[in-house]
């Protein structure tokens, strides 16, 4: 009868004597990875409202208006990031766009203009929009980057193919113009 309590006291030591702590850990990680995907995934689902500005949103930039502009492209240097909002390509660009600003510390001159009807159109060099913003060319491909030094309108991002603008054509637009970090 002895014998068998001793084995049995045996197989419950081997069963959960130095594997109990084991087991705790493994089930608790197990615990922490179901939590944290379904976090990803709840989380990644949510709402965006991709008409708002993510760079306005978290006062990283500041917006202006048609009336704004001519303040905005006054000084040594500014940006003008030239958006129609409305979509997650162009809310995924700006969030890109957040850590160039930072790293190159231009908040203070980078500004973000929505385009809208009343003011005009890039298309056409005679609205009230290109005459305030000074390009000297019809700008066909939203969203762009102006940049003006001295007050005056130097270049601004364009691509050589059809796509939309990424982070790393605003880079190379700054490397272009020797403005470091």
């Amino acid at each position: 009868m002895e014998k068998k309590k001793v084995q049995n006291k045996k197989k419950e030591e081997v069963l959960f004597g130095p594997y109990k702590y084991l087991g705790v850990a493994v089930l608790l990680i197990a615990v922490v990875l179901v939590v944290l995907t379904l976090a990803r995934m709840f989380g990644s689902t949510q709402n965006i409202d991709y008409s708002k500005s993510y760079l306005v949103d978290r006062e990283i930039v500041s917006e202006i208006s048609c009336s704004d502009i001519a303040n905005a492209t006054t000084g040594s240097e500014s940006f003008i990031f030239v958006t129609s909002l409305n979509n997650e390509e162009e809310y995924s660009l700006e969030k890109d766009l957040r850590n160039i600003i930072g790293e190159y510390r231009l908040n203070d001159k980078f500004f973000l203009y929505v385009l809208n009807d009343t003011c005009g159109s890039l298309n056409d060099t005679s609205s009230e929009l290109a005459t305030n913003l000074k390009i000297p060319e019809a700008i066909t491909h939203v969203p762009t980057i102006l940049y003006y030094k001295d007050g005056e309108f130097v270049d601004y991002v364009s691509r050589a193919d059809e796509n939309m603008m990424e982070a790393a054509d605003f880079v190379k637009l700054l490397d272009m113009y020797e403005i470091t970090k």
